[in-house]
């Protein structure tokens, strides 16, 4: 009787070979999404940081308002100066800055978390800065006295990825062409009518 040689059942290496190569395409396709979708979502939690900063902005000018009291039937002259913000309200439609309040421990600049930064002194901290543009839709004396309003736009801006200008990021932009540097920066802008609140 003649014995055949046993064949062993297994893989080939071309086989091993294929199967690893269909591995790590799988896996690199994973990667690839994982990656996309970790980018994605910092945008979203910095469009919704921005946002909140956008509306905490027009919380703030709504309440500086409630020192805008006059012009008024018995105060003939106006005390909008008196206010944090509002009285660098003009006619030019230029941004600006705000500036820090101490009392009210807000201004400008804010972490990656949201919270209010103090410039200069924290200003490697700030991941977002604000700028504020104040125009009169109604001025306070006219056509009814103690009859004011304010348009505030707020423009909440942060880096997009890869741009690295961290010491002169909120600060030291120009306010007037700040907007026009779409490649450098995320926008959000928000706007509200601040009207006076005369005295009953």
């Amino acid at each position: 009787m003649i014995q055949r040689p046993m064949i062993r059942a297994g893989y080939t290496v071309i086989e091993l070979m294929m199967a690893i190569s269909l591995f790590a395409v799988g896996v690199s396709a994973i990667i690839a999404l994982q990656k996309v979708a970790v980018t994605s979502n910092q945008h979203a939690k910095n469009l919704a940081i921005a946002t909140r900063i956008a509306q905490s902005w027009q919380e703030m000018l709504a309440t500086d308002a409630v020192m805008w009291n006059s012009p008024s039937a018995g105060i003939p002259t106006s005390d909008l100066a008196s206010t944090t913000w509002l009285g660098q309200v003009t006619t030019t439609n230029a941004w600006f800055q705000p500036a820090w309040n101490d009392g009210l421990a807000f201004g400008p600049a804010f972490d990656a978390l949201g919270n209010p930064v103090l410039l200069p002194t924290d200003a490697a901290r700030a991941n977002f800065c604000t700028h504020i543009r104040l125009t009169y839709l109604y001025p306070d004396d006219t056509p009814v006295v103690g009859n004011g309003m304010i348009r505030a736009e707020v423009r909440v801006f942060w880096r997009r990825p890869g741009v690295s200008n961290m010491d002169a990021f909120c600060g030291a932009q120009m306010p007037a062409t700040i907007g026009e540097q779409v490649q450098q920066y995320y926008f959000v802008y928000k706007t509200a009518a601040v009207r006076q609140n005369p005295p009953d």
